[in-house]
């Protein structure tokens, strides 16, 4: 994999509408949570986006994720399912006026993880 610069890439992000953004950070949040694990992507995501657990569990709940899935892993970090993540992401646009400068932050801290498929 290639080495992306950050301004660049975050030229290319902030020109997106909001629904590509969100379709983007979606897809990093899976890839994220596949390759380096559920606890480490929801602890990118809030670093990015400013939550804690607890606002990580209300943007999840607010954005549609069912509210029994979000627990603590044995390693003491959050959980909820790979394919429910994204759902924070719609919580987020809800609950905080500057989300999509948010999302755009957690696509550029962690592009390195982005896996880029035809």
């Amino acid at each position: 994999m290639s080495e992306v610069d950050e301004k660049p890439y975050r030229e290319i992000v902030s020109a997106q509408d909001p629904a590509q953004v969100d379709t983007w950070a979606a897809d990093l949040f899976i890839d994220f949570a596949k390759r380096l694990g559920v606890g480490r992507a929801i602890a990118a995501f809030c670093e990015a986006t400013g939550l804690d657990a607890r606002g990580f569990q209300r943007a999840f709940l607010v954005g549609g994720g069912p509210d029994h899935v979000v627990g603590i892993d044995t390693a003491g970090s959050l959980a909820a399912p790979i394919f429910e993540l994204p759902k924070a992401i719609a919580g987020l646009r809800r609950i905080d006026p500057n989300a999509q400068a948010k999302l755009i932050d957690f696509l550029v801290h962690h592009r390195e993880v982005m896996s880029y498929t035809a």
